[in-house]
């Protein structure tokens, strides 16, 4: 028989998600947050969601930038990971800390993080708040891909390692072994 929750404390049955750095440049000030609430929201056009806390130092920089970029790194930069979401900005300087490399983006301002294997570059179309977090809805203008997806734009399990988050801290990626491409009959 199964448990049955009802005062909700810990919020993260859903998981696993991928980790996704999220940040953005707005004047003199940059900072970056990894971010495992984040979703596709539309296709045509493309829209990404990120889902950030009011409280956040990110979400302030966001919110003057008006643009945004979603950074996915791989299971062996963990380590930045949990420094990114750990750490605040407002007390550190995140990329000089944590020596994390950056690269010009193509259409925006905010640069995009070059260790990561797929980044996105996004210009805030809405922001709209849900309880303790606001979704941030970006148009996604530009595409940064490492060699590893398919020409539909498929990760390939056996080339890249992504990075997902089972909440807690605790962290996992997935087992190439086990892909399976299914077809309904």
């Amino acid at each position: 028989m199964k448990k049955i929750i009802t005062k909700i404390k810990k919020f993260q049955h859903f998981y696993p998600y991928t980790v996704a750095i999220v940040g953005a440049q707005a004047g003199k000030r940059l900072n970056y947050m990894a971010c495992a609430w984040h979703t596709a929201l539309s296709f045509e056009p493309p829209l990404f969601g990120i889902l950030i806390s009011k409280k956040r130092y990110t979400y302030q920089i966001i919110s003057e930038a008006r643009e945004f970029t979603a950074n996915f790194i791989s299971f062996d930069k963990v380590k930045l990971s949990a420094q990114m979401g750990r750490v605040s900005g407002s007390d550190t300087d995140k990329i000089k800390e944590f020596e994390v490399k950056l690269s010009p983006s193509k259409i925006i301002k905010s640069p995009v993080v070059e260790e990561a294997y797929v980044c996105f570059e996004c210009r805030v179309a809405d922001v709209r708040a849900y309880g303790d977090h606001d979704l941030f809805v970006g148009e996604v203008l530009a595409i940064h891909e490492e060699e590893g997806f398919s020409p539909e734009g498929v990760l390939e399990g056996g080339k890249i390692q992504p990075l997902l988050y089972l909440g807690s801290d605790f962290y996992i990626t997935i087992n190439p072994d086990t892909l399976k491409h299914v077809l309904p009959d």
